[in-house]
């Protein structure tokens, strides 16, 4: 019977230790913030979408970094995620992204958010309301402000992966910098070209 509990809490204590292997950062997965950035966990934060995304902004003018950090299996992934500033962003470049849909075209279900994702990130000019090259490609995440952590985590894990799995499959070190907005108006999509279908891969 000692023996059988020795066993047991040997395999807990493993498995604990091994829950996360391995931390992954957006846009580099480089630690360059791990020290100098506040980390807001999606799975425990009482902080809404809006609360989160002024946070963003409030960080950002006073020269400080920011991460929204979560777990997907035994990946912990940190986004230190964009705000608007001002600046001038090419519209083309930026993929907009809601809880259920994708705001490109007519629209598409987030069901296709992968084969889209890699559409944008390799376009190079071709489709001209789509990126002019991977280096210029945004991702923005538009979601009701009232949304929980645990639900922009929802939006984040799936965007994540469908990211990975194109970066893997190109075997490119393109970068994914995603932008946290509520204040624009969603504008209407532009009607696909007659050629939209040929560019798919």
């Amino acid at each position: 019977m000692r023996k059988i509990t020795f066993i047991l809490i040997v395999l807990l204590t493993f498995c604990c230790k091994n829950k996360t292997s391995k931390i992954r950062y957006y846009p580099t997965n480089n630690q360059f913030l791990s020290e100098q950035s506040e980390i807001i966990g999606l799975d425990t934060t009482k902080l809404n979408f809006r609360q989160i995304t002024n946070k963003i902004v409030a960080y950002k003018r006073n020269s400080k970094k920011l991460l929204v950090e979560f777990d997907d299996g035994q990946i912990k992934k940190r986004i230190a995620p964009y705000s608007y500033d001002g600046g001038l962003i090419k519209y083309k470049n930026v993929l907009q992204i809601r809880s259920d849909s994708i705001l490109i075209d007519n629209g598409y279900a987030i069901d296709e958010l992968k084969r889209i994702l890699k559409r944008h990130y390799l376009n190079k000019g071709k489709i001209p309301y789509y990126s002019d090259s991977p280096q210029r490609a945004i991702i923005e995440v538009i979601i009701d402000t009232s949304k929980t952590g645990k639900e922009l985590k929802e939006i984040l894990t799936k965007l994540t992966r469908s990211f990975d799995e194109i970066k893997s499959e190109i075997n490119d070190t393109i970068e994914m910098r995603i932008f946290f907005n509520y204040f624009r108006q969603i504008p209407i999509p532009l009607p696909p070209s007659k050629n939209d279908d040929k560019f798919d891969n």
